[in-house]
């Protein structure tokens, strides 16, 4: 297995992207992290002196997670058991706690976990919720800053009586899971959108085949899609699949990026990303249009991509059957992973990790 590193060149235009909080941060000259087990440290910046420390004992065992965010006064930290915490920048008091409500059981608990950094805009903490064999599956929760209280949930698997839910196979919702929420979301204040990528379900068998029920069909919504959000109110303003019924686990689910491209001879607002078989898609940041695609190589399941709608025709080779094996590219650790992308306005290239 070798390692290389792809660059892709897009077209030229007046760039511009935003980023999201993510991974330790550093402020007025103050370090803050978070480590195992749910401890958040405030460092000197210059001298690694230890300003204050604060300790969350979660119910059960603590879990990884991407990092925390800073909003004002605020130091934000989500937890092993299902808490978004607020601490005081300067002294890691805790200003408010709140515990995400889940269905189920506490057992049926246990299966939702809190990977990625919290994501502050304007006056609420978003905050992606996964889910992997949890019925129902995964969420994104909206915050009040100032008060802890919940305001907004999305839920990242489309329910029966909604639109799209007739894309599961005929499944009932205790039988649908997945679409946890791994990655933090990308903000553009132009158009006050979030954007988020869900994962796929890992509960393949009942999507394999087709259930023979009438108007209904085996997408999966909103497995493997990018979603976009109002921040205010948690409603969904559209959606765009890059995969359905993802059979292998190669998930679309990592960062957004946006920037301004020359896209048929006009500059467009776009919103991308790559997905674990290293096929980038772009899309219309205001309305999800798609616009293109570039395959950089690494996988054998897709054939060919619609240049008019992005989608996929898949190898039917390469479909999962006890009946034969099969080869696929690439594996379930994906092409790329969680390293992530970086794009050079100057060069016009998008830099990405690949393992081939």
């Amino acid at each position: 297995m070798s390692d290389r590193r792809a660059s892709v060149c897009l077209r030229d235009g007046p760039h511009h992207r935003e980023a999201s909080n993510v991974g330790d941060r550093l402020h007025d000259g103050v370090l803050f992290l978070q480590t195992i087990p749910d401890t958040v440290l405030a460092l000197d910046g210059t001298s690694g002196r230890e300003l204050w420390r604060y300790r969350h004992r979660p119910a059960g065992p603590s879990s990884r997670k991407m990092g925390l965010a800073l909003a004002g006064d605020q130091v934000i930290v989500p937890t092993s058991d299902l808490e978004v915490l607020a601490l005081n920048a300067r002294t890691g008091e805790r200003i408010w706690s709140h515990r995400i409500d889940t269905p189920g059981s506490s057992e049926a608990r246990a299966r939702f976990q809190l990977r990625s950094a919290p994501f502050v805009v304007g006056d609420k903490v978003i905050q992606g919720v996964t889910a992997s064999f949890a019925p129902g599956g995964g969420f994104i929760v909206g915050i009040h800053r100032r008060t802890g209280r919940e305001v907004w949930r999305f839920h990242t698997i489309a329910r029966p009586e909604e639109g799209g839910g007739n894309r599961w196979n005929g499944l009932p919702l205790d039988k649908r899971s997945g679409g946890s929420v791994w990655h933090q979301g990308t903000y553009d204040r132009r158009l006050h959108l979030i954007y988020y990528g869900v994962a796929p379900t890992y509960d393949t068998g009942p999507l394999l085949h087709p259930s023979g029920e009438a108007d209904t069909s085996r997408d999966a919504l909103y497995t493997n899609c990018t979603i976009a959000l109002n921040p205010d109110t948690g409603k969904l303003v559209w959606y765009y699949q890059h995969l359905a019924n993802d059979q292998w686990d190669l998930d679309w689910v990592f960062e957004r990026q946006l920037l301004t491209l020359d896209v048929g001879g006009r500059p467009r607002r776009v919103v991308m990303n790559v997905g674990k078989m290293a096929i980038l898609d772009a899309l219309d940041a205001a309305t999800g249009e798609y616009l293109f695609s570039i395959d950089a190589g690494t996988q054998n399941i897709v054939t060919d991509i619609d240049r008019k709608t992005g989608a996929k025709t898949i190898d039917p080779e390469r479909l999962p059957s006890p009946e034969r094996p099969t080869i696929m590219c690439p594996g379930v650790s994906g092409a790329r992973a969680w390293p992530p992308t970086s794009y050079s306005p100057r060069t016009g290239l998008l830099y990405l990790p690949l393992t081939e």
